[in-house]
C-alpha cells in the first residue's frame, strides 16, 4: 500500500507569501501584531487594512488574509494588524476601546508613512475598522479612505452585536434572559458584561457615542494643494455575506444529501473590482 507524504499535502507558498513578515511593535505597554504583505511589483501604494470588531475577527480573518495577498499580487504593499487586547496583540480586551484602537490604527500609519513618505497611503476599513479609517482620514491621514460595511455608529454596531448574546440567552437555559435595552442598561451602570467571550465595560459603551461614519455617499475631498478621496464601497450579495455576515449565503454546494455551506468562496470579482477602482482612483489623484 502506498503511503501518502506528509510534505505533498502542505500547500505551496508563492514567492509574494515568502516575503510576508510578522512582527510585533510596542505600543504603550503593549505589543501589537502586524504582518507585512510586500509586493514584487513597482510599489503603486501602501494600503493600512483596519479590521472589525474583535468578535468579528475569526469569521473574517481568511477573507481578509485573501485580500492582502490579492493587493500584494497587484503592486500594493499592505500591512494588516491586531488591535490591542484583540487576536494575537497582547493586552485585556476590557482595558481597551474605540479610542484605544483608534490610536492604534494611528500608530500603525505613521509606521508605513516612514516606510517611504513619498508613496499614497491608503486606509483601509471593514466594519468597526471603517469607523476608525473615518477617523483618521479626517484627521488628515492617507490619500484614500476605503470602506467595507461600515456602521452607521459604534453605537449600532453595537447594538446589533447584542443580538448574538440575546440568542445564546435563549438557547442556553440556565443563562439570564435580557433584552437589547437590560443590557445596555447594565452597562450604564457600570456592570461589565460579556458577549461572545469579550468582556464589554462601560468605558466601551460609553465611548461609542462619539465613533458615527460620514454621510456614507463618494466623495472628494481637498487638503491644501493635495486631492484627497473617500469611497464606501458596494460590495456583491456573496462578499458582503463573507465578509460582513449580511444576508443568508448566495452560493451553496449541494452534496451527500444536505446543504453544504461554503466557507471560503471565491471573491474575485469583489478585489478585481475594488483593486481596479483603487488604480484609477490614485491615477486620477496623481494626474490632479
Amino acid at each position: 500500500m502506498k503511503t501518502s507524504n506528509l510534505k505533498d499535502s502542505v500547500p505551496k507558498l508563492s514567492n509574494a507569501e515568502k516575503l510576508e513578515k510578522a512582527e510585533y511593535l510596542t505600543v504603550g505597554h503593549e505589543q501589537m501584531y502586524i504582518v507585512l504583505h510586500p509586493t514584487e511589483l513597482p510599489v503603486r501604494a501602501r494600503v493600512l487594512l483596519a479590521g472589525p470588531f474583535a468578535s468579528e475577527r475569526p469569521h473574517r480573518y481568511i477573507p481578509w488574509v485573501r485580500w492582502a495577498r490579492y493587493l500584494a499580487s497587484h503592486g500594493f504593499e499592505v500591512m494588516r494588524f491586531d488591535y490591542r487586547g484583540v487576536g494575537e496583540s497582547t493586552g485585556r480586551f476590557e482595558d481597551y476601546s474605540f479610542q484605544s484602537w483608534s490610536e492604534d490604527l494611528r500608530h500603525c500609519s505613521n509606521w508605513l508613512l516612514k516606510r517611504s513618505p513619498s508613496a499614497p497611503l491608503v486606509i483601509h476599513g471593514l466594519g468597526m475598522g471603517a469607523l476608525l479609517g473615518d477617523r483618521l482620514f479626517a484627521q488628515d491621514i492617507g490619500n484614500v479612505l476605503l470602506a467595507w460595511l461600515p456602521p452607521k455608529s459604534a453605537r449600532e454596531m453595537l447594538y446589533d452585536q447584542l443580538k448574538i448574546k440575546m440568542a445564546n440567552n435563549f438557547i442556553l437555559p440556565a443563562n439570564e434572559r435580557k433584552t437589547r435595552d437590560q443590557f445596555i442598561n447594565d452597562l450604564e451602570n457600570g456592570q461589565v458584561i460579556e458577549v461572545e467571550g469579550h468582556n464589554w465595560t462601560p468605558l466601551l459603551w460609553s465611548e461609542a457615542a462619539d465613533f458615527v461614519f460620514g454621510d456614507g455617499a463618494v466623495s472628494i475631498q481637498y487638503s491644501g494643494k493635495s486631492q484627497r478621496s473617500c469611497y464606501v464601497g458596494q460590495l456583491d450579495a456573496l462578499a458582503a455575506h463573507t465578509l460582513g455576515g449580511v444576508g443568508p449565503s448566495p452560493l451553496r454546494a449541494t452534496g451527500g444529501g444536505h446543504t453544504m455551506r461554503l466557507v471560503n468562496p471565491d471573491l474575485s470579482p469583489c478585489f478585481e473590482e475594488t483593486t481596479r477602482w483603487l488604480i484609477n482612483t490614485l491615477s486620477n489623484l496623481e494626474a490632479s
